[in-house]
């Protein structure tokens, strides 16, 4: 009985060992595992030492062992450039900083296809990978202020707001950058304060981003939060993003794919530009089965766009379930804006099979939807939308000079930028409302509506408006040029005064119901 017990425990050891073998020489930290601890290859955590060495020993050791998960335990770590490998789990632990190195030397520099936001420079780098991960509730810190330029101060050494932040020639972006890979993960950290964009997958498919946290100053230069060039098969959830540039951004470029079946649902996000896009410049690929959903936003200039600018046909897009304001200290806020526009070679694209329902927004701007003549936007469904008015901003007092890339040309599209209602719409075939309720402004500004200076996205312009009138101007429900096909059925829907038309149309056969 006694051999019959040994040769049992002898039996366990050996399926304990062979376990061990197959999980290559790694259980994951949750299991108590230390995994490949970057302490035991000669990890510093004094916030000063660089200990690029050591955390890519513990990336190749993993590697080597057919993978496994690297250990970044609590402490600050700083660090240039780190390649992350096949099979390989960055786990940061809870207390756990990954610092980026204020020297742009110690980065390795990387040349292919950048330009002034895709640079060489990168804190996280991988290509050509599968299988790869970055989790743990510890966080990576680009150290970004050391690549910019000195902000404006006040006499008492604060930051004068608001002031956008302007990046040096040089800088580490995207902080983390991952090319032609598949099967990614990239959950519950923390990004901070990366030299321009956060996060970026370029030409890479069947990735699941969720419970990250992307935490910039509300001013940064061009800190996109989430940027998807070329991409398939992606999921975003659960995120929140506070950040100066775009939150989540799905876009193509001449050197990568088109994009493709992608969602991002359940994120909260504040931006001073798009919470969520599709495209804008870099729109040279089609995109096409999109969806966007249960998504909230707080002082985000634009909930979401889709804009064609360099000829893609973005399409079969679905955004449902959003909620938030556009209190952001800028003009010319809008929650919700499509465009097509023609490019400097004469490329153009469209925009069609779009449908946006149950939204509540409020907002001092307007919805607007733009297309060059020979683009197109078609099939637009707008259900179950409110839109509540703090505050009414007049854009015709403000229309010449305005220069965001964003914003329709003047030059072309003058009276659509300038016309004063709730809904605007040039050149659109088969636009549907139905069921919108407007809520018009009160007889004050709510105080936290009255930001002293609003800036304005394009240009230095700072504009200091007079809060005494609610409304600035009269708007109507809808104005629209050239809106061939559709309908409009919004029975609860009332322009903001008796002055103002409830549609006002141009060359239009949409049906008012």
């Amino acid at each position: 009985m006694k051999d019959k017990n040994k040769l049992q425990g002898l039996g366990i050891i050996f399926l304990c060992s062979i376990i061990l073998f197959h999980t290559n020489g790694c259980i994951k930290p949750n299991c108590g595992n230390a995994g490949f601890n970057i302490l035991d290859f000669g990890a510093v955590a004094d916030g000063k030492t660089l200990n690029t060495t050591a955390i890519q020993d513990a990336i190749n050791a993993a590697f080597n062992n057919g993978g496994g998960t690297v250990v970044i335990p609590a402490g600050k770590f700083v660090s240039g450039t780190i390649f992350l490998k096949r099979h390989v789990e960055l786990h940061l632990e809870a207390g756990a900083t990954l610092l980026g190195s204020p020297n742009l030397s110690d980065y390795t520099e990387i040349t292919w296809g950048h330009n002034k936001d895709r640079q060489p420079w990168h804190l996280i780098y991988a290509d050509s990978v599968a299988n790869v991960a970055i989790t743990g509730l510890g966080t990576i810190d680009g150290n970004g202020e050391s690549f910019w330029e000195e902000y404006e101060k006040d006499e008492q050494g604060n930051m004068v707001i608001p002031r956008w932040i302007k990046a040096k020639e040089h800088k580490v972006s995207p902080l983390i950058d991952i090319n032609n890979s598949s099967n990614i993960t990239i959950k519950d950290v923390t990004v901070k304060t990366g030299g321009g964009w956060n996060i970026h997958l370029f030409n890479s498919s069947v990735a699941k981003i969720s419970g990250v946290h992307v935490i910039n100053n509300i001013y940064s230069p061009n800190s996109d939060g989430i940027d998807l060039t070329g991409c398939s098969d992606i999921t975003i959830s659960d995120c929140f993003i506070k950040t100066c540039d775009d939150a989540i951004v799905v876009k193509t470029l001449e050197d990568s794919n088109e994009a493709e079946r992608i969602t991002v649902s359940n994120c909260v996000m504040e931006t001073l530009c798009v919470g969520i896009k599709l495209g804008a410049g870099e729109s040279y690929k089609d995109m096409r089965d999109i969806n966007f959903s249960n998504c909230t936003f707080n002082g985000t200039s634009r909930f979401f766009g889709l804009y064609s600018k360099n000829g893609a046909v973005i399409e079969n897009v679905v955004v449902n379930n959003l909620t938030g304001n556009t209190n952001a200290k800028l003009v010319y806020n809008r929650p919700i804006q499509l465009m097509v526009e023609k490019n400097k070679k004469g490329k153009v694209g469209g925009i069609r099979n779009v449908v946006i329902s149950n939204v509540a927004a409020h907002t001092d701007g307007r919805i607007l939807m733009t297309s060059d003549p020979d683009g197109f936007i078609e099939n637009i469904f707008f259900r179950d939308v409110i839109l509540s008015y703090p505050r009414i901003e007049d854009p015709t007092a403000m229309i010449d000079g305005a220069r965001s890339n964003q914003f329709p040309r003047v030059s072309e599209f003058r009276d659509a930028g300038a016309a004063r209602a709730a809904f605007v719409a040039e050149n659109l075939n088969n636009l549907v409302i139905e069921n919108l309720a407007i809520n018009w402004p009160g007889k004050t500004v709510p105080k936290s509506w009255q930001h002293p200076e609003r800036i304005e996205n394009g240009t230095t312009r700072i504009h200091k408006p007079d809060y005494s009138k609610p409304c600035e101007a009269d708007f109507s429900i809808l104005w629209g040029k050239n809106l061939q096909g559709g309908y409009i059925n919004a029975p609860l829907a009332k322009p903001s005064s008796a002055k103002a038309k409830k549609v006002d149309l141009r060359g239009s056969s949409i049906q008012i119901k």
